[in-house]
This record gives C-alpha cells, structure tokens and sequence, in this order.
C-alpha cells in the first residue's frame, strides 16, 4: 500500500538557526508521521518554483516534522523567507533505513557509526536519535560555521568527533582521514560495526572503500538531483549491485556493500 500523501500542512515555525541554514517545522497527521522513517524524504512545493524542492526528515517529535536546510539556490531562498501559513508536502518517500528486529537499532552488542558531510547531517540526525546503541558521529564540514547540531548529537549519549577543512574546529582536514585511522585501531571482533553515512559523493566514496576493505556493513544515504521523487522521470538513476535503481524511490538508503560508486 503506498504510504505518501500530497498535502498541505501548517507551518509552526521557519526558522535561521546559523548563517544559511534554516529549520522548518510543520505540524502533520498522525498517519503521516507514523509512516515517516529515518531516512526518507518529503517533496516540498516552494511558491514561483515549477519543481518541487527534495528535503530529508530531519526530526519528528508529536505531530511536529522536521525540516532542516541550507539556502543555496532560488528555491531554497524562497522558502526561507516563508515565515509562516501552510506548505504542500509529498511524502514520506523513499526508503529509509531499516526498522526491523534483527537491525542494528535493537542490537544489543554493536558499534554504530554515523559518518556526515555538509548538510548531510540534517538526515542523520532522526537516525541517531533511533539507534538504540548510541555511537560516535563522525562530522566533517569546510569551517566551524557550517558544524550543525553538536550539542543535539550530545543530548542523545552520541560522542562527536569533528573536522573542518580550514582547521577552525576539530581536525584539520578531511573527517574520512579520521575515521581510517579509528576503524584502524579497533580490535574488538566480537562487537559489530555497522557505518550509517550521508554527504558529498568524493566523502561517501572514501567511507564506503574503506568499509568494505574492513568488511563492515552499513547503509548509505545517496544524494543525488530529484526532479519527481517517485521514479517516473528516471533522472536519479543510480547503479546497485550491478542494476539501475531510482535514488527517490528504491533509495535513497541502499546498504554500502551494493553501492557503486
């Protein structure tokens, strides 16, 4: 049974929460937020913008989802100076990571890794807060302005390590330099890791190479253009295990060791 609606939803609150990241809160339905997993995404329809705008869950607490952006373009700037009224949301879309028993989330000896570029960190936040097994966030961005939600991570029991290209925060560098050294320095066989991760494409390749040289598993969040966000324009093609799938509707959550990059 497909789970999407197309409607529209009163806006609580449209936030700047730092220099040109924004967070959107709507006030949904019960059955839309039972539906919504972490992970997925919701089609946004922006006034005097032909295409609707494709933003992560970010949060979801009551009937209250989530939203967060960064202003990088005509759409996204429109949106930002909506101060409040209602907005049309399509979703929840996509598939998210995976709520099953035998999952990562209710395991009881695992270590989980959340690895986040960029914004990136705006869909892995509803994540971490699910992850019964509170990890370490890996967090890398290019200065210590664009470091978003550290405190929130905390609240949730995450430990947060962090670098910034410019070295104004944390290490000096690319966040992937860290994470090969600490994957490196873990001897624990009889605890699982399992790697979440969501960024630039150059981050995600780094993270997913050395995951599969050290044989750990984990799931991807893929980010890619979307015009649709249903699979019908076929412009988000993206190659899994050896077959073409669509990032908007097989995706964008596909398990590392099937991605090709």
């Amino acid at each position: 049974m497909n789970k999407r609606q197309d409607k529209t939803y009163k806006i609580i609150s449209n936030k700047e929460i730092c220099a040109g990241y924004f967070e959107l809160q709507v006030k949904a339905d019960a059955v839309i937020v039972k539906n919504c997993s972490p992970g997925q995404f919701f089609m946004l329809t922006i006034p005097g913008v032909f295409l609707r705008r494709p933003i992560s869950v970010h949060d979801i607490k009551g009937n209250i989802i989530s939203f967060l952006y960064k202003v990088v373009g005509k759409g996204t700037k429109i949106l930002s100076e909506i101060e409040s009224g209602e907005i049309n949301l399509l979703g929840p879309l996509g598939a998210g990571y995976p709520l099953i028993p035998n999952s990562s989330f209710l395991i009881s000896n695992c270590r989980n890794i959340i690895v986040a570029g960029g914004t990136g960190i705006a869909s892995v936040y509803y994540l971490a807060a699910k992850l019964k097994n509170k990890g370490t966030l890996y967090y890398g961005a290019r200065t210590k302005k664009d470091l978003l939600c550290l405190d929130k991570f905390q609240k949730l029991g995450w430990k947060v390590v962090v670098s910034t290209e410019d070295g104004s925060k944390g290490h000096k560098g690319f966040i992937t330099d860290v994470i090969a050294r600490r994957i490196a320095k873990q001897s624990d066989a009889a605890i699982q890791t399992v790697i979440y991760v969501c960024g630039p494409t150059p981050m995600m390749k780094t993270v997913l190479k050395i995951a599969k040289e050290k044989n750990i598993s984990g799931y991807a969040s893929l980010e890619e253009k979307m015009a649709c966000g249903v699979g019908n324009c076929q412009g988000c093609a993206v190659k899994i295990n050896g077959k073409t799938k669509m990032t908007c509707k097989d995706g964008p959550v596909f398990k590392i060791e099937e991605i090709e990059l």
